[in-house]
């Protein structure tokens, strides 16, 4: 018997095929279309194959009860509904989808044109989404920023590395994702000159966006799309432990609230509440406290109350 090639799969592991067509199924699941190329490149698949599991998947639509339709526009497929679904998970889904129509509005522009197909034509018995409101900072059409995103996304989208000035000093990025953050749009790629992960306000992108060729994509670490409220700026040192304490009577507002996954909160006797939160740049947190007025304050480690009077002794000075 001629011996036997590469490394044996373990029992009860599925086959890459296997896997691959799962996590395509999946896709289609949770975002209704998928791209093929984008398919490419996620699974590292050639096109042929990719096809293929689509045609696969397909067949067992027609037993299973749901459709995969033909290629669209050259590159999308989308997942029809599902048959025989019970009522009570059609108006659960139905509510989901408008709420996520109602978030994606309430970031205008350009957000408000990915929310197309998520909600159905409004109605007098429609009140689901209308009961939930978000209110975000929104993203003035025709501005600079506007520009910004719409460049980076049109190059990420065909695979092409960018080139712009940032601070003044000109950057060459491979795109990962955009992040939306308290109005504010950031973008997450990899420094080519630096072979690191970097978070790039888009207020800060000076001047024309060019792509420099292009690159294989690649999702950004887990770490630069973290859906923390606090610590979302990452650098290369090493993180830091910083306390904030809120008076009695915001302790009650401030620890019903989960601000970062690894966050401790201690009730403390006199009625305050301290919450202690990992960053990266302090001068996240002593900004974010700040922003609480008198209610809030740094209380450890000393160098970062120190940080957070000198920011204290600059805004006076604003008002001098």
């Amino acid at each position: 018997m001629a011996p036997r090639l590469g490394k044996a799969r373990k029992s009860g592991d599925p086959t890459a095929a296997t896997a691959r067509k799962i996590g395509i199924l999946l896709d289609l699941v949770r975002s209704r279309a998928i791209s093929l190329k984008g398919c490419i490149a996620t699974y590292r698949a050639e096109e042929r194959t990719v096809l293929r599991d689509l045609q696969e998947l397909r067949k067992v639509g027609e037993t299973a009860g749901f459709h995969i339709t033909e290629r669209e526009h050259g590159d999308t497929f989308r997942l029809s509904e599902f048959k025989g679904k019970p009522p009570s998970m059609i108006a659960s889904e139905k509510r989901v989808r408008a709420l996520m129509a109602e978030l994606f509005k309430s970031y205008g522009e350009p957000m408000h044109e990915l929310s197309e197909g998520l909600s159905d034509p409004p109605s007098e018995s429609s009140t689901d989404a209308k009961f939930v409101h978000f209110i975000q900072p929104q993203l003035v059409d025709g501005s600079g920023v506007r520009r910004v995103f719409d460049e980076i996304y049109a190059a990420w989208q065909n695979g092409a590395r960018t080139e712009f000035t940032y601070k003044g000093r000109k950057r060459t990025i491979d795109p990962a994702a955009i992040v939306v953050r308290a109005g504010r749009y950031y973008l997450v790629g990899r420094d080519v000159a630096k072979r690191a992960w970097r978070t790039f306000s888009m207020d800060l992108i000076e001047g024309q966006v060019r792509r420099a060729g292009t690159f294989e994509r690649r999702p950004a670490p887990v770490k630069h799309l973290s859906h923390d409220a606090i610590g979302f700026f990452k650098g290369d040192g090493e993180p830091q432990r910083v306390e904030v304490t809120f008076s009695k009577d915001l302790a009650l507002a401030a620890s019903s609230r989960r601000w970062q996954a690894a966050q401790k909160l201690h009730l403390n006797d006199d009625g305050t509440a301290t919450i202690s939160l990992t960053v990266d740049d302090v001068d996240e947190v002593v900004r974010w406290a700040l922003g609480f007025g008198d209610e809030a304050w740094i209380s450890s480690p000393a160098a970062v109350v120190m940080r957070a009077k000198e920011t204290l002794a600059h805004m006076r000075r604003r008002y001098e």
